[in-house]
């Protein structure tokens, strides 16, 4: 069994980038609504006042990002050659809790250092890839696994991303 060390360092623009698509998707649904709906209010009205809010909240946005307030999030991980990830306590990359936001499973295991298996509903995709980590269900109903984090292309060098893709692609092959 063989161990890696997977250096990752989230783009700052990530925030972003999600902000605006969202704003697109609700500019879509306003345009899908029927012609009933706008009979009482302007489609350019809730139109400009949609744009009007958006691009205050993507502007405030982006001068955080420019004025270096949003630093980019980096942290290292252990891969083990069975799809075990573990965080690296490396003070020097973990970043520190005002630059997470939520607190979500990656947290747990930058702070905690805990070992966790790649499960098999993690996800490849052509822009990155979607890592989910096995949990113990305390009920029935719950799932089975954590979301753990976004890689996205570019976010670490080829053969380390190459490596988590190997090891999502060995995880989906190891179900019955």
């Amino acid at each position: 069994m063989s161990k890696y060390r997977v250096s990752i360092k989230h783009n700052r623009f990530r925030k972003v980038f999600g902000e605006i698509c969202v704003v697109v998707c609700l500019i879509a649904a306003l345009y899908s609504l029927p012609s009933y709906f706008w009979s009482w209010l302007s489609f350019s009205t809730a139109l400009a006042c949609v744009v009007a809010v958006a691009t205050s909240l993507i502007g405030w946005r982006l001068y955080d990002v420019f004025s270096n307030n949003i630093s980019a999030t980096q942290y290292a991980l252990s891969l083990t050659s069975d799809g075990i990830i573990r965080a690296i306590d490396d003070s020097a990359l973990l970043p520190d809790s005002s630059s997470m936001v939520t607190p979500s499973v990656l947290a747990d295991v930058l702070s905690d250092g805990t070992a966790m298996k790649i499960h098999q509903s993690s996800q490849l995709f052509t822009w990155g890839m979607c890592i989910n980590v096995l949990r113990h269900k305390r009920r029935w109903f719950q799932n089975d696994h954590n979301h753990l984090t976004w890689v996205l292309k570019g976010e670490c060098c080829e053969a380390d991303y190459r490596r988590l893709a190997r090891a999502i692609i060995f995880a989906r092959k190891a179900t019955p």
